[in-house]
């Protein structure tokens, strides 16, 4: 198949990596040409402008850029030349109630619009990637050999309507909070507890949880190689950033009378690590998130004395 992705980043790039490997033929564009220049190197045709893509007969848009604004004006660009029957892909995190207002109005001009939950973080280029896709079913079958060849094994499926795969991807990141939160405080309790003087040894823990027991899984085998790397943290600071989808999720659970005090709790800590540089459990949460999803580290500015 032929598709555009527009946004190279590190995930964008990732879907390209993927689809060209499958044998489609990928056409890209990103402002940042470093990035042209990256998937390049890949097999990805790029192209000057996003008007450009018109001249290469590609009915397919993947978008990986930065949500809100961003989404809109590119997808703005993509209305003055698209036709009946494209198929807009928006693989980022938007909010879900953005993703059902732009399938209503691209519709009027009879233009798919496809919302795409994507988990898998830097792991999902060479994994594969697991994609919660949204909106019109006929619209998903139609790119459903391309979804398929981006995602890991089992790891794509139609999951509802238009915002129905923003929303699952928004409820899936708020559970991730809280058992981030669950494995840090657990952890914090090990190293600074009964046995702080005794110090136990935190990789072996994590290498024997990995094994048999009931939580064991893929975040704990992350851990097990944060703490093999340094157990004591001390290089790093403690504040985590909450990326938005975690409160979307509280705000949403709120609205349906829902109580979600795990997720809830655990935002509340991203905020208080804000505000105070947190301590070892959020600094334990910044380190998995690096190491699944690439977030940015903040280092420890070291006092002059």
């Amino acid at each position: 198949m032929k598709i555009a992705v527009i946004g190279l980043g590190r995930m964008g790039e990732a879907i390209a990596f993927r689809a060209v490997n499958a044998g489609h033929t990928v056409f890209g564009f990103d402002l940042n040409k470093n990035m042209c220049i990256a998937a390049e190197k890949i097999g990805v045709r790029i192209v000057s402008s996003i008007q450009d893509f018109a001249h290469h007969d590609v009915r397919i848009f993947w978008l990986m850029v930065p949500q809100g604004e961003f989404v809109d004006k590119v997808i703005d660009q993509i209305r003055l030349f698209a036709r009946a029957g494209d198929i807009i892909i928006d693989g980022g995190n938007s909010k879900f109630t953005h993703s059902m207002r732009r399938a209503d109005s691209l519709l009027l001009d009879n233009i798919f619009f496809l919302d795409c939950g994507t988990s898998g973080g830097i792991h999902g280029r060479e994994k594969g990637f697991c994609l919660m896709v949204g909106g019109q079913k006929e619209a998903y079958e139609k790119v459903s050999e391309v979804l398929h060849s981006v995602a890991m094994h089992d790891g794509c499926s139609y999951v509802g309507p238009s915002g129905a795969g923003h929303y699952v991807k928004m409820v899936h990141n708020g559970i991730e909070y809280g058992i981030l939160q669950a494995y840090a405080e657990g952890f914090h309790v090990l190293k600074e507890g009964e046995f702080q003087k005794e110090k136990l040894n935190l990789e072996a823990i994590a290498r024997l949880w990995n094994h048999g027991s009931v939580v064991r899984s893929w975040i704990l085998e992350l851990l097990q190689e944060a703490m093999n790397e340094d157990q004591e943290l001390d290089t790093i600071a403690g504040n985590i950033a909450a990326t938005g989808m975690g409160k979307w999720t509280v705000e949403q659970a709120h609205k349906s009378a829902i109580p979600v005090p795990t997720i809830q709790a655990a935002l509340q800590v991203r905020s208080w690590s804000e505000e105070t540089g947190g301590n070892y459990a959020t600094k334990l949460v910044a380190v998995l998130r690096n190491k699944f999803g690439g977030h940015t580290i903040t280092k420890k500015i070291k006092e002059v004395l």
